[in-house]
């Protein structure tokens, strides 16, 4: 920098007068309100007095080039700077924004900037600034609705009016985005509070409290957290403290295959944390993330039917979530979840509880819950999440009062009716939760049924429980043989069993069903995987002491003891046969029954 100075210095009394230039190269000018500094100011500018007035000087501005000139002027009042500024620069590389959000970017922007300074003599000082500029040349491929193509023009204002102590800044993008804020000035520049505004004519007021509200067009959120997901959002807040307390609101939010709608959620610290709301008309709930602590989610309703493009020809159960990709616990916090009223996939199940925990590459499940107010299912369990030994085991109770009840709420008719159920389960596989694995399958399943009734059985969903051990199979062909005994209804006072799975074959050898027509005792295996049987099942209407038990149902000496208990209590019902043996095996959906004996009924000596 080099400068020249000229005085004239009257002898008469009267007032000096000081004028010269200073010629600028290459030097640097610090903006503190900013923190940013001005790099390579070069130029001229001459002075009189305090009166200056630049010509164009050039610089470079968070890494762009810079036209500048100024002018000052003392005022009666106050001491007066007047400001221009122009430039044509290009978004991703100015080094504010995150390299996310500069490899969406391309192209350039024009732009032009007053500005107006008051410094009154007394104290203070206040500005002004108005930037115009046009995002024509600019590419953006940066989620809607900041997506935008080159050619596309989209002419932007921005106006700040401030003090030392803050400033608002306001502006519209286009005709309908308005925005309005205020930052406070202090040791590091402060957002106080902002509104976004799309869809609007005129500039919203400024929130009644610290925070930023966001009133946005429909928003692809799983675009957006992909790009939260690159670091977008890592190097904000480096320069400016930005408000806690978030509030957006969209009409319309795709996120998990799903079309969340009029949806609102606003986030705000909490002494322990975060406490995010979400209400829409899919969702109404909370979340608390808390520190140190599982996060807890309170959920009042929640209706998640996710629209999953199926892309393979099978039947296997599609991911609950969004992506194909393995899952990865890492980032995952412990979790409790309360819903009071969930809907899945079209369907109500009512209540749904969990504890959830993260422990490496594996998930455990306690506390599970599932209160239909028809049937209750609890579960514990773990998903060993691990790509070499993927595993996941679930063992816990379904209870009910009548099973068609819990039948009929999920729109299935199921031929047992007015039967209480009592289910233990402890099942394990080798694949995801969603994921049961019939070649893998082992466990066990104790099931106890009370005193009901078996309708007609037909061919679909209806009779898939009794299908699984030929039991429709099996009353279809008594019903043929016996139709003057049988009629639509076969009652029974209770049917137990209880299975065991080795290697997605399911064994049984004590299933026994207590009727009032008869009793059946069945035994033996179903193939999970082949989907076929082959079991052995004993009839009995009548058996008295005199009846050779051992001998008639060698099948199995205890199910022979049970059936021959159970049978003790009834009346003879049948006249002409008192034990029927059937084999039962081929494919599920179409088993073949042969009858091995009949053991006619002997009378009684008058």
């Amino acid at each position: 920098m080099n400068a020249r100075l000229h005085l004239d210095i009257p002898l008469n009394g009267e007032l000096v007068t000081a004028k010269g230039e200073v010629t600028l190269r290459n030097n640097s000018l610090f903006i503190k309100p900013l923190d940013s500094t001005l790099k390579n100011l070069s130029g001229k500018f001459s002075f009189i007095n305090g009166d200056l007035q630049s010509e164009p000087l050039t610089a470079s501005w968070f890494n762009q080039p810079l036209n500048v000139d100024f002018s000052t002027k003392e005022g009666a009042k106050a001491y007066q700077v007047a400001v221009n500024l122009n430039g044509n620069w290009q978004p991703a590389k100015t080094g504010v924004l995150p390299e996310a959000v500069n490899e969406a970017l391309s192209g350039s922007v024009a732009w032009d900037g007053k500005v107006g300074i008051d410094l009154p003599y007394h104290a203070g000082a206040t500005y002004n600034v108005e930037m115009n500029g046009d995002l024509n040349n600019v590419s953006s491929h940066l989620p809607s609705p900041l997506a935008k193509p080159a050619g596309e023009p989209l002419a932007v204002n921005v106006k700040v009016d401030g003090n030392l102590n803050s400033f608002e800044l306001t502006g519209q993008a286009g005709a309908d985005n308005h925005f309005n804020s205020r930052w406070l000035l202090g040791q590091k520049l402060t957002l106080d509070r902002a509104i976004w505004a799309a869809d609007s004519k005129t500039l919203p007021p400024l929130p009644e409290q610290s925070g930023v509200e966001l009133n946005m067009p429909p928003m692809n959120g799983a675009e957006w957290l992909a790009l939260f997901q690159k670091g977008a959002a890592e190097s904000v807040g480096g320069a400016a403290s930005f408000p806690q307390h978030i509030t957006l609101r969209t009409p319309m939010l795709s996120l998990g295959n799903q079309q969340w709608n009029n949806l609102s959620i606003v986030s705000q610290p909490t002494a322990n944390g975060t406490l995010v709301e979400a209400q829409g008309r899919e969702i109404n709930a909370t979340l608390a993330m808390r520190n140190n602590a599982p996060w807890l989610a309170n959920i009042k309703y929640l209706y998640y039917n996710p629209s999953v493009a199926k892309t393979r020809g099978d039947s296997t159960p599609s991911s609950p979530f969004p992506t194909t990709e393995r899952i990865n616990f890492r980032g995952w916090p412990d979790a409790q979840i309360r819903c009071t009223e969930c809907w899945f996939w079209g369907q109500k199940f009512g209540r749904i509880d969990s504890d959830i925990t993260i422990s490496g590459d594996t998930l455990t499940l306690t506390n599970g819950l599932i209160d239909t107010g028809f049937s209750r299912l609890t579960a514990d369990g773990e998903w060993v999440n691990n790509p070499e030994n993927e595993r996941t085991s679930l063992k816990g109770k379904l209870r009910g009062q009548k099973i068609d009840a819990a039948a009929e709420f999920f729109g299935v008719t199921t031929p047992i009716r007015q039967s209480s159920f009592n289910v233990d389960y402890d099942l394990h596989w080798r694949k995801a939760p969603w994921q049961p694995d019939e070649a893998t399958l082992n466990g066990i399943i104790h099931t106890q049924l009370g005193k009901g009734e078996i309708t007609e059985i037909n061919t679909g969903h209806a009779g898939q429980l009794l299908r699984l051990l030929s039991v429709d199979a099996l009353m279809r062909k008594l019903r043929f043989d016996f139709r003057d005994t049988f009629g639509e209804g076969f009652y029974f006072d209770s049917i137990r069993s209880t299975a065991w799975i080795k290697d997605g074959v399911m064994h049984t050898d004590d299933t026994l069903v207590d009727g009032l027509e008869a009793d059946i005792a069945m035994k033996g295996s179903v193939n999970l995987v082949r989907r076929d049987l082959n079991m052995e099942a004993v009839v009995a209407p009548e058996i008295s002491a005199t009846v050779g038990v051992a001998a008639a149902f060698a099948v199995n000496p205890i199910v022979g003891a049970a059936v021959f208990a159970a049978s003790k209590v009834l009346g003879p019902l049948w006249s002409k046969v008192s034990i029927l043996r059937y084999h039962i095996s081929g494919p599920l959906d179409d088993p073949q029954i042969n009858e091995v004996l009949r053991q006619p009924r002997k009378e009684k000596a008058q």
